[in-house]
């Protein structure tokens, strides 16, 4: 989204560039009548002085009184296409480029002039395949395209879905610019060899884009993106934890994937450790969703008394079925079957809960064990209830009534 709006205001930069008094002296020599350029000069003195929406009323004018002189007609819509886009009307600024290229036998100059205004007007209303077939007429009839002209020849085409062509344009770009080459341009060569197969290549730019701009926060971003689409955890960790390190990342959603990363490459206890140290730095709200995170680290990493309090801590704040029910797992595999019944209990008294039999199954088997009979048959024949429980719980049934 970044990368697009930067592409948007560069559409706009290129629109905006106002013919200059050369061009238009060089427009009147071409056949631009006395009267049309008397117009065309006082319109430009108005938008040089900012007065866009006088200049659109003297253009319409214009525009209506030359229809039999096709140069002066194309003239006034680039004009009226200018202070369109000065007075933010993009639909007018499109027609009346629309018009202007429309006429017959343009001078070649003049043309490539209108395709390129229309061209990046189009890229930025994000049209693609028009703005890249307008794009590149205008690369076409020129003798050299400047890095910023080319830059969104090749992006229009990438966005079009012609991926060859975007790359041999983008390489273009790159070349031209050297040094001076912007940094959503490498951003933009990256995706396209992404998005070709050429994941090698689009490594070692990536890799070039950190070397050149080791503080810039969007390409480690990609970079950790990159290692995970091929399940390289760790090396995205490592790229991730960088970044934080530098200071680059620390909105909540980064840490939480740093500490998520952790857990899927069987680091779970650092991942919760890590947590919770944000949490009290206040660099992550301490809510129920980030409580119920850290009990889930704590029961990977095999630290069950830690993801009990954690998931108490969590059920307190947020009460639950399904926390109770996950409690009541954790405690029914420890054999402490007291707190296994209660947990169960209040589970099954919140309800949502998916599988509610299986859980009165569980809370009988746990204030069996636990010598709560009568709350072990009140669970049981609940579950009895079930077929595919019922077995089970007529079993149980069947040892409460003789032991008692």
């Amino acid at each position: 989204e970044r990368l697009l709006l930067l592409l948007r205001l560069l559409a706009l930069a290129l629109c905006l560039v106002l013919p200059t008094g050369a061009s238009l002296a060089q427009q009147k020599q071409q056949s631009l009548t006395h009267s049309s350029f008397r117009v065309i000069s006082a319109v430009q003195e108005m938008m040089e002085a900012e007065q866009f929406a006088e200049a659109i009323e003297r253009l319409e004018v214009l525009v209506t009184e030359t229809r039999n002189k096709p140069f002066d007609f194309a003239v006034a819509n680039q004009f009226l296409a200018h202070s369109s886009v000065m007075m933010e009307d993009n639909e007018r600024a499109l027609r009346a480029l629309e018009e202007a290229l429309a006429v017959p036998d343009l001078p070649e100059k003049f043309l490539a002039d209108l395709r390129l205004f229309y061209g990046s007007m189009l890229l930025g209303e994000e049209r693609f395949d028009e703005s890249a077939d307008m794009l590149e007429q205008w690369l076409a009839a020129v003798p050299r395209a400047r890095p910023r002209q080319l830059f969104s020849v090749a992006y229009a085409r990438y966005m079009s879905g012609n991926l060859e062509r975007a790359e041999e344009l983008i390489v273009m770009t790159l070349e031209q610019a050297g040094d001076k080459a912007q940094e959503s341009w490498h951003q933009v060569h990256y995706r396209i060899l992404s998005d070709l197969g050429k994941h090698r290549q689009a490594e070692t730019v990536l890799m070039g884009m950190i070397t050149r701009n080791p503080d810039n926060e969007l390409n480690w971003r990609l970079l950790a993106s990159h290692y995970l689409q091929f399940d390289r955890n760790s090396d995205a960790l490592t790229a991730l934890m960088l970044s934080y390190l530098n200071g680059l990342l620390d909105k909540p959603a980064d840490l939480k994937q740093i500490a998520s990363l952790y857990s899927y490459i069987d680091v779970p206890d650092k991942a919760a450790r890590l947590i919770e140290n944000w949490v009290e730095e206040g660099r992550i709200e301490g809510d129920t969703e980030t409580t119920t995170q850290i009990a889930n680290l704590w029961l990977m990493a095999r630290e069950r008394g830690k993801a009990k309090a954690a998931y108490l801590q969590a059920a307190a704040e947020a009460p639950t079925g399904a926390l109770f029910e996950t409690l009541g797992g954790i405690y029914f595999e420890d054999e402490e079957w007291r707190e296994a019944f209660g947990a169960y209990q209040q589970a099954l008294d919140l309800g949502g809960l998916d599988e509610a039999d299986r859980v009165y199954l569980l809370a009988g088997i746990s204030a069996f064990r636990a010598g709560l009979l009568d709350d072990a048959r009140v669970m049981l024949e609940n579950a009895a209830e079930s077929d595919e429980f019922a077995g089970q719980a007529k079993s149980i049934i069947r040892k409460i009534n003789e032991e008692s």
